[in-house]
């Protein structure tokens, strides 16, 4: 046997080394971004939808990172994690924005990271301030941070729900919605922005409420093709519209009764009817719809092969599922004449009774309880959700602390007296947030 010598081996080597090469880069190579770049399997990952670049924005510092660190990135993130809420405990803002920072270095693609981290800021973070500008502010860094998160997290529409609820129950519910929807339009950093909203936050000026929407409806456009986890389905894609409605209450919230307002819960209804009402959902007995008729019914039960009481039963219970009777009844309800008339007159009432017209406020006050308790009688499903309970209450609250005042005791009959004695469980607590919020002593 000839033996190879030593130069004729090493030139071997390097022969079986580049023919090995080959298959590798055909196989391996890196995808520049660009279409049909990169090699098989860069190829495939892209067909597949399982490359990184398809998840969302990539960040080059993340991947070199989870390099750096090889098998310890678990190791790491814990030790972050525990940094962070070491941070937050210490009330050391900064610091604990940077450890954060690094946290989504590790697990950009982990959608709780982006969640709780979101939630955290807009929550437990600005409620550890006093100045409501100060609240505000980390607010709209609880939003910042999940717009990032959507942007490198394409699959995820639970992140783009989380973002429309920041906007619309965060700004529009919480003790401070006054001053946080006001904030919305007009940013109290009115120097970097010139008297108008921060351009992440609000870039088209538009209202909290029109902003939660949008964002809802690109979720519900994203769940079409990536499965959601957050809630049932039917409830998650309802959330556009829920917002629509919250846009109509939020304008008679603050006084507003004219045309604009009448005309968004006449919008609120139409879309609650025609095109979430109109869309189907799957139960035990195959799709139903939410609004339907007879031949709606019957034409599904014969697709599924089901009875038609099976497709009644199931259609009922969707629709108490998603309360759906009673918001297209609140919706028809508030384009009525009385009912705008009634939530005029109760706020009125209240407007004179924080300026000291005591005669005037109860005068109002009564007007509008009259006019409510009709409302309530026409539609008696509107007794079963919280605002137009509460509404009713106040009223209440406040006419009786008039007479208070004054004196004098309240009469044994009034208006909205069975709604009085029914929801007695809520007064303590309403009646500690009016004189919270109109400095009653």
């Amino acid at each position: 046997m000839n033996k190879l010598s030593s130069k004729h081996r090493k030139l071997a080597y390097v022969i079986a080394i580049i023919i090995l090469l080959i298959p590798v880069i055909w196989l391996g190579m890196p995808s520049t971004g660009e279409e049909g770049s990169g090699g098989e399997l860069a190829q495939l990952r892209v067909q597949y939808e399982l490359g990184e670049s398809t998840l969302g924005d990539v960040d080059p510092s993340s991947a070199s990172m989870n390099f750096v660190l090889l098998g310890l990135r678990g190791i790491a993130t814990n030790l972050l994690w525990m940094d962070a809420k070491d941070y937050q405990e210490r009330k050391e803002w900064a610091k604990l924005r940077s450890t954060v920072d690094s946290i989504i270095l590790l697990q950009p693609h982990y959608m709780k990271v982006w969640d709780f981290q979101g939630w955290n800021l807009a929550y437990n973070v600005s409620a550890e301030w006093d100045a409501v500008e100060d609240r505000y502010f980390w607010v709209k860094e609880g939003i910042k941070f999940l717009n990032e998160g959507v942007a490198r997290n394409e699959r995820f529409p639970e992140l783009d729900w989380k973002i429309g609820n920041l906007h619309g129950q965060k700004v529009g519910r919480s003790d401070e919605w006054k001053q946080f929807r006001r904030f919305y339009k007009v940013d109290p950093n009115t120097e970097r922005y010139d008297g108008g909203p921060d351009p992440e936050i609000n870039p088209e000026r538009l209202d909290n409420y029109q902003v939660a929407k949008q964002k809802y409806l690109i979720a519900n456009e994203k769940e079409l093709k990536h499965k959601q986890h957050l809630q049932m389905r039917m409830l998650f894609r309802a959330a556009p519209w829920h917002a629509q409605f919250d846009y109509a209450n939020a304008m008679q919230r603050e006084g507003k009764f004219g045309k604009e307002r009448t005309d968004a819960w006449a919008q609120g209804f139409k879309e609650w009817t025609t095109i979430f009402g109109r869309e189907e959902f799957i139960t035990p007995k195959g799709a139903v719809v939410l609004e339907w008729t007879d031949d709606d019914i019957e034409n599904l039960a014969k697709r599924d092969n089901v009875s038609v009481s099976d497709k009644k039963h199931w259609t009922d219970r969707y629709q108490s599922t998603a309360n759906y009777r009673f918001w297209r009844t609140r919706a028809l309800s508030e384009s009525e004449q009385q009912t705008i008339d009634a939530h005029k007159a109760i706020y009125d009432g209240e407007v004179s009774f924080t300026e000291g017209k005591f005669d005037k406020a109860q005068a109002e006050l009564e007007k509008g309880m009259s006019l409510y308790a009709s409302v309530l009688n026409k539609y008696p499903s509107l007794m079963a959700e919280d605002l137009a309970i509460e509404e009713g209450l106040k009223a209440v609250l406040l006419w009786r602390d008039i007479h208070d005042l004054k004196g004098i005791p309240a009469p044994e009959s009034f208006p909205l007296k069975p709604l009085w004695i029914k929801e007695q469980g809520r007064v303590p607590g309403l009646q500690e947030d009016l004189r919270r919020d109109l400095g009653i002593q």
